[in-house]
């Protein structure tokens, strides 16, 4: 990417032009997955904007699932990120199953199959007791501490398909990004619940709280526009800490 500086029109947010230039190489794939995103000093010569409309770009293109944090301060490109450009560009809507790690926090990830409980496999379409892909990863905080818990179960008409959703490791763009890399299925539909709930015993040891403590419960199934449930996950986020979900929605 060529250093030289860019002018910018004023009567628009001096961010969301930075932003929108970036989305654009990342979809031309000037910017690939893994490259690096300009650095906010970078941002500051290129387009002669202040430290803080720098970092207001970062944090957008974060927000869009666009960009996640890299080893030591750089930040870079998102794996998916041009795929969801695209079918941002005609009218989905994308929902992450679960958001990247906000910086201070850190998730590990462990997956298998198990027999689907009745509830999960008619969400899933599946006869009950099949087996079925599910992930589980666990959150925690700067200091070590679990703070969330997210249990993710996959159709097997998808985990055949997205062989990674199987890895004991975390998705660097979440597992809806990496299925519509892997897969022709893209999420356009989010039904999510949320309620206030009691620990159980298998929350309780996870998260390292006492018995019966207030947790929140977030399910949310992802669909197709066909009305195919490509995801279905259960989140438990421990009292006194905020669980936040990222929309972007285009199209009429």
């Amino acid at each position: 990417m060529a250093n030289a500086t860019t002018e910018l029109e004023r009567p628009v947010p001096l961010y969301i032009q930075v932003v929108r230039q970036l989305r654009a190489q990342i979809a031309s794939g000037e910017l690939a997955d893994g490259d690096r995103i300009p650095s906010q000093r970078q941002m500051m010569a290129r387009w002669h904007i202040s430290m803080q409309t720098a970092s207001k770009v970062i944090g957008a293109l974060k927000t869009e699932g666009l960009a996640i944090p890299s080893v030591g301060r750089d930040t870079i490109v998102a794996p998916g990120a041009a795929a969801r450009i695209a079918a941002a560009s005609v009218g989905t809507a994308h929902a992450p199953a679960d958001p990247p790690p906000a910086p201070g926090t850190g998730v590990t990830a462990t997956a298998g199959k198990a027999a689907a409980p009745a509830q999960i496999a008619e969400i899933l379409g599946i006869p009950p007791g099949r087996r079925a892909l599910h992930r589980r990863e666990t959150r925690t905080d700067d200091s070590g501490h679990a703070i969330s818990v997210t249990t993710t179960w996959f159709p097997p008409a998808i985990a055949d398909k997205a062989p990674r959703l199987a890895d004991s490791q975390p998705l660097p763009g979440g597992a809806l990004a990496y299925i519509a890399e892997a897969t022709p299925a893209r999420a356009t539909r989010a039904i999510e619940d949320n309620s206030a709930a009691s620990a159980n015993a298998d929350t309780t040891e996870t998260l390292g709280i006492p018995p019966g403590s207030p947790v929140l419960v977030t399910r949310t199934r992802h669909h197709t526009t066909t009305g195919q449930t490509i995801a279905y996950a259960e989140a438990v986020t421990a009292a006194g800490h905020w669980r936040t979900r990222t929309y972007t929605i285009t199209g009429n």
